[in-house]
C-alpha cells in the first residue's frame, strides 16, 4: 500500500551490475515519496564473469543471471521490460519502439556497451558476444549443429585480444571435443591481453596453445565476408562460425539525446557521476566515462559505483551535497582457462592455478547469492512518511501539497484534480483521432445510448495492480473486461472506466493516468470500441474498472440463451491459454517466480480473445466463456447450468504456463484458493490427482482465455485453426458426458 505520496521518479535504464546492487541497497533503505522504475531490455541480467563457466558447461543459465523481475518485485520498484530507442532530455522522457514514453525526474545509465560490428561485414557476419541471451542462443544453436552433423569437424574463430576473447575460446575448448571443432583465436598483434603485464599475456597465451587452440596473430581484421576474414595484410581464412570479442561501444540514443559524450558514444560523468551536461542524468559501468579518472570498462568498477550512485541519487533529490566517486587505480582480475584453471593477475603479479578457478568460484558465487537469496523484508516506519526536504522542494509551497500529503479525502474529494484530468484526455484527444471532445469529456461520467429494437450486452469488470506498469494494466484490464463481450454474437459499441491512481504531486499523477489511459485505448481501439466516459479517483493503489457495452447481433438469434442448440455427448471442450496466471503472481509475491515465466504469462494476458471467439463460434460454438476468476473448473460448472449434461476434463491435457506445476508443488496458490476449491465438493475427482493440479485447475485467471463448446467433429479442424491464429497452447481438455457430473481425471 501506498501512504506516502509519490513526489519524484527516479528512472534506472539498464540491469547492469551498479544498478542491482543499488536495488537491493534501496530496498533496505529507500527515500519515501520517490518512486524507482528499471527498464531492461530483457528481465534476466548476465553476470558476465560468470559466461565462460557457462559456456564451459560448470554453470547453467539460471546461475549466472540476476531475476530483475523478481528483484524487482522484493524490492517494491517498477520494472518494464522494454528496449530504450530514444531518450528526449527536455520533456524528460524515455522512448520506445512499441509503447508510449516513460517520464521521469531523475534518470540513471546504466546499459553496459554494444559490440563494436564497425568493420565491414561484422553486422552481417559474425556473432557478437554481447548481448549474452542473444549470443548464448546462438552457442545453443551451434552446440546442436555439432552434435547433430555428420560434416568434418567445424571450424570456429573467435576474434578479439582481451579477456573476453581468451575466456570465450578457452570455455569452448573444453567443452567441445577435438574431433568437432578446430578453435582459432585471432590476434592483432603477437600477444594478447594488451595494457596488462606481459606475464599475463604469456600465460593466456601458454594455456591456450596447450588447450590445442590456434593461435594466430598479427591478424588485424578489416573485412568480414560469409565465412571468412579478412586482414590488413591480406591473408583470409575460411570458417564455419565467427564469435565477435572486439572493443565495445556506447549505442546511439545517448549521444543522439545531446548527452556529453566521449569519443566511442560513452556518456562524459564528472566525479559524482552525473552527466557533465545534464545534471539529473547519472550514468555508471561501461556506459559512463568518468573524465579526469577514465577506468577501464570492467564490472570491477561498476559494482564499487553501486553505493556511490544511491547515495548520490538521494542527495541529487534532497538537494545534499553529492560524494565524488574515486576508482582504485588497480584491481584484481580473475580469468578462467576453461578447465576449471584461472589466471589471477593484480598490478606486476600473475599465477595460474586450479585453486585460483575456486577462489574465482567461490566470489562469483557469493556475489549472485545477493540476488537469489533475498532477505525477508520488514516494514521500516521511517519509510511511511515523506521528509521534510522532499516536502519543501516539491510540493506546493502554498502548504495545500502538505495538507494533501498528511490525509486523504475519501469519496469524491479524492478525485483526481481537473487540470490533471483534462491534461491527459487532451493529450489523449490530440494522439486519437476519431474520439469526439464530448466523448472524453472530464464530466461524460454517464454515457446515454438509444438503441431502438436493439439489445445491449453489457459487462463490468475490474482489475488491480497485478503488474506494476500502467500501460500494460491500461491494456489488461480493457482485454480482460472486453473478453466476457466477446463470448457472445455481439458488435462492441461503447466503453466507461473508473480509474483509481496512487497518491501524488499532479506531475506523478498525470504520467500514471496518461499511461493508465493509454494502454486501455490502444486495447480498446483495436475492438473499434469508443470510450464515452468515466471517473477517476485517488487511492492506495492502481487499478482499473471497465464497464464495456455491446450490440447483439440478433439477425439469427445466435448468442440468446433460448435460442442455444442443445449439446451432445462427446462434444468436444477446447481451452485456448493455458492456465497459471493466479499461481504466477502469487509466486512472483513470494519471491518464486523466474522473471522470464512472469513475462510468458503476461504475453498471454496481453492476448485478445477476440479471434479466438470468432473461430470457436465458426466451428459451431453456441456455448463458451471466459476463465477468469472462478478457475476453469469454476467457469465449466457456470456454462455447464441448466444444459443437463456433465462433462469429462482430462488433466493431462490441460496446458498450463511454464514454471506453474512446480510452484503449485511448493505449496503456491493464490488467495481465491480456498473459495475457488469449493468447486471440487460438487464434482467426481480422481484420487490420483495431486493437490497441485486441482490447485491449476481451480487458479483465477485475469485476461485468461476462452473454454468452449465444439461439436466433435469440428475439433481438430478448430483446433488447427486456433494455432494458426496464434493459440499456440489450444487444446482439447475433455468431452460434454451423458451424465450430469463433472468429472476430472
Amino acid at each position: 500500500m501506498n501512504s506516502v505520496p509519490v513526489v519524484r521518479d527516479v528512472c534506472l535504464v539498464g540491469g547492469g551490475h551498479s544498478h542491482v546492487l543499488l536495488i537491493r541497497r534501496w530496498a533496505m533503505r529507500p527515500l519515501p515519496g520517490v518512486r524507482l522504475t528499471l527498464v531492461s531490455s530483457s528481465s534476466m541480467t548476465p553476470y558476465s564473469g560468470m559466461l565462460p563457466g557457462l559456456i564451459a558447461g560448470h554453470y547453467n543459465v539460471d546461475d549466472i543471471h540476476v531475476d530483475l523481475r523478481k528483484l524487482c518485485a522484493w524490492a517494491g520498484i517498477r520494472f518494464i521490460e522494454e528496449t530504450v530507442t530514444s531518450l528526449d532530455l527536455v520533456a524528460r522522457q524515455v522512448g520506445f519502439e512499441s509503447r508510449p514514453v516513460l517520464e521521469f525526474d531523475v534518470l540513471s545509465l546504466d546499459t553496459g556497451s554494444t559490440p563494436d560490428l564497425s568493420v565491414p561485414g561484422a553486422g552481417e557476419h559474425v556473432t557478437p558476444v554481447k548481448p549474452v541471451h542473444n549470443f548464448n542462443a546462438r552457442w545453443q544453436q551451434i552446440r546442436e549443429r555439432l552434435d547433430s552433423s555428420d560434416e568434418a569437424r567445424l571450424s570456429i574463430g573467435v576474434v578479439g585480444s582481451g579477456a573476453g576473447g581468451f575466456e570465450l575460446v578457452t570455455a569452448m575448448r573444453h567443452v567441445l571435443a577435438s574431433n568437432q571443432a578446430k578453435l582459432y583465436w585471432f590476434l592483432r598483434g603477437d600477444m594478447p591481453l594488451s595494457g596488462r603485464p606481459a606475464r599475463v599475456g604469456e600465460l593466456a597465451l601458454a594455456a591456450a596453445r596447450r588447450a590445442g587452440i590456434t593461435v594466430v596473430t598479427q591478424f588485424d581484421v578489416v573485412r568480414v565476408e560469409h565465412d571468412r576474414l579478412v586482414a590488413a595484410d591480406s591473408r583470409t581464412l575460411d570458417l564455419d562460425e565467427i564469435l565477435w570479442c572486439t572493443g565495445a561501444v556506447a549505442p546511439d540514443w545517448p549521444a543522439a539525446s545531446g548527452l556529453a559524450v566521449d569519443s566511442r558514444g560513452f556518456v562524459s560523468t564528472n566525479a559524482y557521476l552525473q552527466s557533465v551536461s545534464h545534471d539529473f542524468v547519472f550514468a555508471t559501468g561501461d556506459i559512463g566515462t568518468q573524465r579526469g579518472t577514465p577506468s577501464a570498462k570492467a564490472g570491477v568498477f561498476a559494482v564499487r559505483q553501486a553505493p556511490i550512485l544511491y547515495e548520490n541519487i538521494q542527495h541529487y533529490l534532497l538537494g545534499n551535497r553529492l560524494k565524488p566517486y574515486r576508482p582504485q587505480k588497480d584491481f584484481l582480475s580473475l580469468m578462467a582457462t576453461g578447465d576449471k584453471r584461472a589466471i589471477a593477475s593484480r598490478g606486476p603479479l600473475a599465477i595460474e592455478g586450479d585453486w585460483v578457478w575456486r577462489w574465482k568460484d567461490h566470489i562469483d558465487k557469493a556475489f549472485m547469492r545477493k540476488f537469489s537469496e533475498l532477505p525477508a523484508m520488514n516494514l521500516n516506519p521511517g519509510t511511511q512518511k515523506l521528509p521534510d526536504a522532499l516536502r519543501e522542494r516539491y510540493l506546493d509551497a502554498s502548504g495545500a501539497g502538505q495538507a494533501k500529503a498528511a490525509m486523504r479525502c475519501r469519496g469524491c474529494g479524492a478525485k483526481v484534480g481537473e487540470p490533471v484530468l483534462e491534461r491527459v484526455l487532451s493529450h489523449l484527444r490530440a494522439n486519437r483521432q476519431g474520439i469526439a471532445a464530448s466523448v472524453l469529456s472530464p464530466a461524460g461520467d454517464t454515457a446515454v445510448l438509444e438503441l431502438p429494437g436493439r439489445t445491449l450486452v453489457q459487462s463490468i469488470d475490474h482489475v488491480n495492480a497485478i503488474v506494476d506498469d500502467p500501460y500494460l494494466l491500461g491494456r489488461i484490464a480493457a482485454l480482460h473486461a472486453l473478453s466476457d463481450v466477446v463470448t457472445v454474437d455481439a458488435k462492441v459499441h461503447s466503453a466507461q472506466v473508473i480509474a483509481t491512481v496512487p497518491a501524488g504531486t499532479e506531475r506523478v499523477v498525470e504520467r500514471d493516468l496518461k499511461l493508465l489511459m493509454g494502454g486501455l485505448l490502444e486495447a480498446l481501439d483495436a475492438e473499434q470500441c469508443q470510450l464515452v466516459g468515466g471517473h477517476t479517483v485517488e487511492g492506495d493503489e492502481l487499478s482499473l474498472g471497465v464497464v464495456v457495452n455491446a450490440l447483439l447481433n440478433d439477425d439469427n438469434g445466435a448468442g440468446t440463451p433460448h435460442a442455444k442448440p442443445g449439446v451432445r455427448a462427446g462434444d468436444a471442450l477446447i481451452l485456448t491459454q493455458p492456465l497459471g496466471i493466479g499461481t504466477v503472481f502469487a509466486g512472483l509475491m513470494q519471491g518464486r517466480t523466474r522473471g522470464p515465466d512472469v513475462g510468458k504469462a503476461q504475453a498471454h494476458m496481453l492476448t485478445s480473445n477476440r479471434p479466438a471467439a470468432d473461430i470457436l463460434r465458426s466451428a459451431g460454438s453456441r456455448y463458451m466463456t471466459d476463465v477468469t476468476g472462478f478457475g476453469l473448473l469454476g467457469h465449466l460448472q457456470r456454462l455447464l447450468d441448466g444444459l443437463q449434461v456433465g462433462a469429462l476434463v482430462r488433466t493431462s491435457t490441460v496446458p498450463t504456463l511454464p514454471g506453474v506445476l512446480q510452484l503449485a508443488e511448493q505449496g503456491v496458490r493464490s488467495s481465491l484458493w480456498p473459495g475457488n476449491r469449493q468447486v471440487l465438493d460438487s464434482m467426481s475427482v480422481s484420487a490420483h490427482l495431486s493437490s497441485a493440479q486441482l490447485s491449476i485447475l481451480c487458479d483465477p485467471q485475469t485476461s485468461g482465455g476462452l473454454l468452449a463448446v465444439v461439436p466433435e467433429s469440428a475439433q481438430a479442424a478448430c483446433l488447427e485453426q486456433l494455432r494458426a491464429a496464434g493459440y499456440l497452447s489450444a487444446a482439447g481438455i475433455g468431452v460434454i458426458a451423458t451424465s450430469t457430473t463433472v468429472s476430472v481425471s
